[in-house]
């Protein structure tokens, strides 16, 4: 029987494991970046102006003249819209995306989204979009390791006002040359005030709201009122989100209801944002936006070649609203430095990796990688499980993207990991669809399953049965929103779709009134 170490020396070995493990992680801080990217000989171009002022569109001239470059984006949605548009113009275009690879015969272009960058690559110009993404806690670090490491004669980064002092601050840090291109909206944004009711909506309208259901709900409502509706919301895939945008784009329907999705890499044809609510919740509670949140929403209204300004209304909170769109955010303040990949081979089990990483010391104008979502799912695998696998794979498997919050997603994305760990073909999900929220969670599975057989070298048949399920789901789009309209139980009068109660207000004050004489 194996002598177990008294608790003293017990901690002292642990203490000496974490100290190893901080001076590992230490070693890829941002210094390591700092180091590399002066090793690269590259100019940087930042166009640099708000949502509709053409900064993607410069930089786009760029690539498509280039014998080989490279767009980075944050969503499939721009990273197709990119692919769509270089090809047109006869600059052929791959696209690359965690969904798909479209090879193009002859294409010395790619369209891809930030994280699938390909740092082994020399580009004549990489486009990097959206760059004031930098600071986001889970995914900023992609941004950060991209204008860092990309290796392009000339790298153009598109980024908002709020992020310029942060994206200067790197360059200088590495001694890049650079240059600033500004660019103004080039159709006005105004506010115009407060609205009342549903029925002073417009053609060319976006409703805005932030669940799914009051999505749902307010379309119903509108349709009610005459008006044919989009729909786009997160859990949408990206395949019915482009077929909605299409109906809205080619004048099949006449007002769009979102969430903030809409916020970014959509482009519609809109006249006037309308918050129906501000109010999202966040994973825990039910907060108010910020002004950073509702700019980015407000700049879709008023496309430029189609409408003369755009305008911005709200049915509450119209201070805040006004305040939001007529000044300019606050700067960005911290880059996101990432997880180094590096350390996976050290030997060091995952868990303590993980969290000697999430508690490193704070260094001012940094933060690093947000590693909850991986911790989380490492612990649905268990420690048993994980020491029989690759570490490698053991990576990839728990840094597949898994909407955490969705119980049945999880369960079903750990019995795929289980059929990988012992080489076996993951099984095809199979809930039920015969409502929106049934294919919704099976198009969610099925992209779990293909995220994960890519991630080990395996191509995935069933792009087509995706493809079906998302023309299954714009069909019933046409017909399950009757079913969120919202009316009184009682007298059946039409309700708001945000309204939180189940009768109307002269319901509930005759029964009040019946209730006091009694």
């Amino acid at each position: 029987m194996k002598k177990r170490r008294p608790p003293r020396k017990r901690r002292e070995a642990a203490l000496k494991k974490k100290r190893e493990i901080v001076a590992l992680l230490k070693q890829y801080d941002i210094s390591e970046y700092i180091e590399k990217a002066k090793r690269l000989d590259r100019k940087f171009i930042l166009h640099i102006g708000p949502t509709n002022s053409g900064k993607t569109y410069d930089a786009i001239q760029a690539l498509r003249q280039a014998k080989t470059g490279v767009y980075l984006g944050p969503l499939r949605l721009l990273a197709l819209e990119m692919y769509d548009t270089l090809n047109s113009y006869g600059a052929l275009c791959e696209l690359l995306t965690g969904e798909e690879f479209i090879r193009v015969p002859g294409a010395d272009l790619t369209a891809s989204t930030i994280e699938l960058c390909d740092f082994r690559k020399r580009y004549d110009v990489a486009v990097i979009d959206e760059a004031q993404m930098i600071s986001d806690p889970h995914r900023g670090g992609a941004w950060t390791k991209a204008i860092f490491l990309v290796d392009a004669a000339e790298v153009h980064i598109c980024l908002s006002p709020e992020a310029e002092n942060l994206i200067v601050r790197i360059l200088k840090s590495f001694e890049a040359v650079y240059e600033i291109h500004r660019h103004e909206r080039l159709a006005p944004l105004t506010f115009a005030g407060k609205i009342d009711s549903m029925k002073e909506v417009r053609d060319g309208d976006a409703v805005i709201v932030f669940s799914r259901r009051a999505v749902l709900a307010t379309a119903a409502e509108l349709q009610q009122l005459g008006k044919k509706t989009s729909v786009i919301y997160g859990a949408l895939p990206p395949a019915s989100r482009r077929e909605e945008v299409r109906k809205f784009a080619n004048g099949d329907s006449t007002v769009v209801v979102s969430t903030d999705a809409i916020g970014m890499g959509i482009s519609l044809p809109i006249r006037r944002i309308i918050f129906r609510e501000i109010t999202k919740f966040d994973g825990e509670d039910d907060r108010i936006l910020n002004g950073d949140e509702i700019r980015q929403i407000a700049d879709r209204a008023g496309r430029y070649g189609i409408y003369d300004k755009g305008e911005v209304l709200t049915v509450s909170e119209v201070e805040l609203v006004e305040d939001a769109i007529t000044h300019q955010g606050l700067p960005l303040e911290t880059v996101t430095i990432p997880f180094p990949k590096e350390v996976i081979d050290s030997g060091y089990s995952f868990r303590k990796l993980f969290q000697e990483w999430q508690a490193l010391p704070f260094i001012p104008g940094f933060s690093r990688e947000d590693m909850s979502e991986a911790i989380f799912l490492y612990s649905e695998l268990g420690d048993r499980l994980a020491r029989h696998m690759e570490r490698q794979l053991l990576y990839e498997l728990i840094t597949c993207p898994v909407d955490i919050k969705n119980e049945r997603l999880v369960i079903y994305w750990l019995e795929c990991c289980i059929a990988i760990s012992v080489g076996v073909e993951p099984e095809v999900p199979d809930f039920e669809t015969d409502d929106l929220e049934g294919c919704e969670l099976q198009y969610k599975a099925l992209d779990v399953r293909h995220q994960l057989l890519r991630r080990i070298g395996v191509e995935d048949p069933r792009m087509d049965e995706k493809l079906e399920l998302c023309e299954k789901i714009n069909k019933l789009l046409l017909t399950d929103k009757r079913k969120f309209y919202k009316r009184c139980r009682i007298c059946g009068k039409p309700l708001p779709a945000t309204w939180s109660y189940g009768i109307c207000d002269d319901c509930y004050g005759r029964r009040r009134r019946k209730h006091r004489r009694k």
